[in-house]
């Protein structure tokens, strides 16, 4: 549900279900400053923390409008009368909804022959991506008001060209155009209207069957259309008060303490909206989430201030040739020499148990290593945690170079007392029993282990809060002195007396009820980390940042430029800057862009954006057949993350062209990678730039195996669905789904049929070919990867093809399961016939619209740093930040930069 703050009168998302009420909670109307000393009284009283924060949000909120809660797929009705479109756009009538549909661009390459606009369900992203259609909007176009009815151009445009069909009681695809009365302030309305637009500035309506308008008459309906639909969507936009989200919370308590807390485990997950885990208006709250940042804030703070007495240290020599709990034979996988064991085995991790720790904390850790009976290096796979069980953890891949014993060394933290540690050769022998004794091929040495901790320094993020006061006479005065350093970076922006008073009189109380002085500033500074203040990111209501005075911009400006690319609160250089109101100065702004991006906090971006934008964070979500691809393997796993990453952060610091997410001449491998492409001269296991081999199909992410896998399920792939990610995921451009009589096709996996064949027959429905015209041209030049990203030329299937004689393992006498199923046809044509034989060809073709991927990275840019879905009074924004980033060929950095200095980004 929508909250009006009673601050600010922004609105910020709720669950339905209210937090319980209770006694102590605020009237409406109370001040703020008044809230948070009931939030005191609440703690100090044990109440629970949740109730108090509750009334902080709630005292004096006022419903807006309900939200279905965290379900996309069940849309609520759409109960406007006033409006012609009333009625689902499609021919098929599905239900829609408002919160999963965003205004369709133009086409991608050439627009289809399609009558059929997308439902409310059809459409996934939220953010559109912004194209020039019939040229800019004139501010004169641009009404003073929102109108509820059409003007007279827009009456006559529609009954020259379109009511012939859309009108009286079976108006086609049930879209009816005869009447004058329309809600624009109908956010809905406006959606529907706003594909209108589109597909009347792309040529698409009217039909070439119908006689088309003139020129003049076509730009005269397009800019009322427009110049109403741009004021409408500024008149009803609301300023969200976005909450944090669980990375953001995380990132910000470890950087303000300077701790390594892992809350995540805590706090719930968040919702997405057109993929990113930050947009205001999914990121609501609940009675269970406000519960959850008292716990989390109980870990930040046991961390803080560490245990009563300095832990123990360790410093323990293991040898798993000695070791007594440990067992290793040589019929195990492990060969047992006089200083250490040689470990065989590809399918097993060797456990440390002797090196188990007892308690939690940073632990350096060194292995002697070196290759056994192999003349280059193998890979040798670190896991921590409980070895085996769910909450082991990766802790790094190395390179074990041959000949002489060389030392690893990397330093892992314990989360449990029974934390341990264990080894695994990658590429070795996959069977789980190797006759070690009489076996020949590669293995991993492994002699003295040494275990070392906990190389914390217990007093240091004590020290780093209190600095000089000592605990044991500190005074009221003393803890007044932290909470002010602690709450202006927590609220990211200086506290006024007013602000900090109600925690300092919490902390007074504790101590003068006995409760010492740790406690009580415990106590004070666990309120801060639950503070509306904390929780949620100020945005002002002004419709411009211009109009407020100079330190609320510059505050919003340090907080919305941290978040945007740290994830994190500003640091000290900002809040300084924001402070002396120099942040919003264009110059200072640049600068501050510069330094951030160089920052190692950046690397937050990388993963953040790259992550959800690619969907490298959902790899895990399916898990590739075994059979059918035996080779698929943890460090191929990660090795296929660190390429997307290390692509899009060599683009990002050399501000490269965001063409190259369509197409590039260079790869970022490593020799896991590189062999797995079946590209030669890769060595290691650091991902480098590597100039793409002529003739490959490699280039851009279309091809990464990191994107190819998220866009495939774990046995099959499907030109479809391929079709359909890319489109949607890549450019922006989502699609509807089929109608409910349609049965979905999917491949054929034992072989007796290709997809290609299922889909022709499918096609032959028209209604059917007029969406796949589009989405089947990406998923056919896709066939060309299987569902880890490898190159194929057949399908791999289990059942009805040709046996492979090919072994699972060089040292295997057993030969893979898969058998070899049609060949792959991955040719096409674009929607306005143009021929592409394989992908390579097909990504030409897409560069041909040079601005495509230009305004689709603009308009992600915009909506992930403002946290927020763009509508269509941001057209013209991302027009602008297209024509001004032309200049530098598109470059990514030159982009982020225009997105930052935009008016968009100064306004809420």
């Amino acid at each position: 549900m929508a909250q009006k703050c009673p601050k600010c009168g922004a609105a910020f998302s709720v669950n339905v279900a209210q937090p319980p009420s209770d006694a102590s909670s605020p009237t409406t109307g109370m001040p703020t400053r008044m809230v948070f000393a009931v939030v005191g009284i609440s703690l100090l009283g044990g109440i629970g923390i949740g109730i108090g924060i509750g009334a902080v949000i709630f005292s004096d909120a006022t419903p807006v409008e309900n939200q279905v809660a965290q379900q996309p797929n069940i849309p609520p009705a759409v109960t406007s009368t006033e409006s012609p479109l009333e009625e689902p756009l499609p021919c098929e009538s599905i239900e829609t909804s408002k919160s999963e549909t965003a205004e369709t661009p133009s086409e991608l390459i050439a627009p289809a022959d399609n009558d059929e606009p997308p439902t409310r369900e059809a459409v996934v992203s939220t953010t559109e991506v912004v194209k020039p259609t019939a040229g800019r909007i004139a501010l004169e176009s641009i009404p003073e008001a929102t109108p509820n009815k059409l003007d007279a151009s827009m009456s006559g445009f529609l009954k020259s060209h379109c009511q012939d069909c859309h009108s009286g009681e079976s108006p086609e695809g049930g879209l009816s155009l005869d009447s004058e009365a329309v809600a624009f302030d109908d956010p809905e309305v406006r959606r529907r209207w706003s594909y209108l637009f589109d597909r009347v500035a792309q040529g698409e309506m009217p039909p070439e069957s119908a006689e088309a308008p003139t020129a003049n008459d076509k730009e005269t309906f397009l800019q009322s259309l427009g110049g109403v639909l741009t004021r409408a969507d500024l008149d009803q936009r609301e300023v969200i008060l976005r909450r944090v989200n669980r990375n953001e919370y995380t990132n910000s308590v470890n950087d303000m303490f300077g701790i390594e807390a892992d809350v995540s485990r805590v706090l719930l997950n968040d919702s997405t909206e057109n993929g990113f885990d930050n947009i205001g208006s999914k990121l609501s709250v609940s009675s269970e989430q406000l519960q959850t940042y008292v716990d989390a804030a109980d870990i930040v703070l046991d961390q803080v201030f560490g245990p009563a007495q300095a832990p123990r240290t360790l410093n323990r020599t293991i040898n798993l040739a000695t070791s007594k709990r440990t067992t290793v034979t040589a019929t195990s996988g492990e060969r047992i020499l006089s200083d250490g064991v040689v470990l065989f085995s590809g399918s097993k991790y060797l456990p440390i148990y002797e090196g188990a720790v007892h308690y939690a904390g940073n632990f350096r850790v060194r292995a002697k290593v070196r290759a056994e009976q192999s003349a280059t290096p193998i890979f040798l796979h670190i896991k921590g945690g409980i070895t085996g069980q769910i909450s082991g953890h990766s802790v790094d891949f190395f390179d074990v170079p041959p000949g002489k014993v060389t030392t690893l060394e990397f330093v892992d933290r314990a989360r449990e007392r029974s934390d341990t540690l264990g080894f695994a050769l990658i590429g070795g022998n996959p069977s789980w029993s190797v006759d070690a004794a009489n076996y020949t091929g590669a293995g991993v040495f492994i002699g003295d282990i040494t275990v070392e901790g906990s190389i914390d320094t217990w007093t240091e993020s004590r020290k780093r809060l209190l600095g000089n006061i000592d605990p044991s006479k500190g005074t009221i005065a003393d803890i007044e002195s932290v909470l002010r350093q602690v709450a202006r970076r927590a609220f990211r922006r200086s506290v006024a007396d007013t602000e900090i008073a109600p925690y300092v009189s919490l902390a007074k109380a504790s101590l003068d009820d006995g409760g010492g002085f740790e406690k009580s500033l415990r106590l004070a500074l666990k309120g801060i980390l639950c503070a509306p203040e904390f929780l949620y990111l100020d945005e002002p209501i002004a419709a411009d940042l211009s109009e407020i005075n100079g330190d609320r911009l510059n505050d919003v400006l340090a907080s919305r430029l941290s978040y945007f690319l740290w994830s994190s609160i500003p640091d000290e250089e900002i809040l300084s800057l924001a402070e002396q109101d120099k942040l919003a100065d264009p110059a200072v702004l640049k600068s501050q862009l510069a330094r951030m991006l160089a920052d190692p906090k950046a690397e937050r971006f990388i993963e953040n954006f790259a992550g959800q934008w690619l969907r490298v964070r959902d790899i895990d979500f399916t898990v590739p057949d075994r059979v059918i691809y035996p080779e698929f393997n943890q460090l191929l796993r990660r090795s296929m993350i660190d390429e997307t990453y290390a692509f899009f952060r060599e683009i990002l610091n050399k501000n490269l062209s965001v063409q190259n997410f369509v197409d590039s001449d260079f790869l970022m491998l490593n020799q896991p990678l590189a062999e797995f492409y079946g590209i030669d001269g890769v060595k290691g296991l650091k991902i480098r730039r590597v100039p793409r081999p002529e003739n490959s199909l490699r280039g851009g992410v279309m091809t990464q195996a990191s994107v190819l896998k998220v866009s495939a399920d774990g046995t099959r792939t499907s030109p479809v669905l391929r079709g359909v990610w890319i489109m949607n995921h890549l450019f922006g451009k989502p699609s509807p789904p089929p109608r409910s009589s349609v049965d979905i096709v999917q491949p054929d996996i034992r072989g007796a049929s290709t997809i290609r064949e299922q889909l022709a027959k499918h096609r032959a429905d028209a209604s059917c070919s007029r969406c796949h015209n589009k989405i089947d041209p990406p998923g056919f030049a896709s066939e060309s990867f299987d569902v880890i990203g490898a190159e194929r030329d057949w399908y791999r299937v289990r059942k009805g093809g040709k046996y492979i004689k090919k072994k699972l393992h060089p040292h295997s006498s057993r030969n893979v399961l898969y058998k070899q199923g049609p060949d792959v046809d991955a040719s096409g044509s674009t929607p306005d016939g143009r021929q592409f034989t394989n992908v390579r060809e097909y990504k030409r073709l897409l560069l041909t619209n040079e601005t495509a991927m230009p305004a689709s990275m603009a308009s992600l840019l915009m909506s992930y740093s403002l946290g927020r879905e763009l509508g269509f009074s941001d057209r013209q924004e991302i027009e602008q930040i297209v024509a001004q980033t032309r200049a530098s060929n598109f470059g990514l950095k030159s982009i982020i930069e225009a997105v930052v200095l935009s008016k968009a980004f100064r306004s809420p």
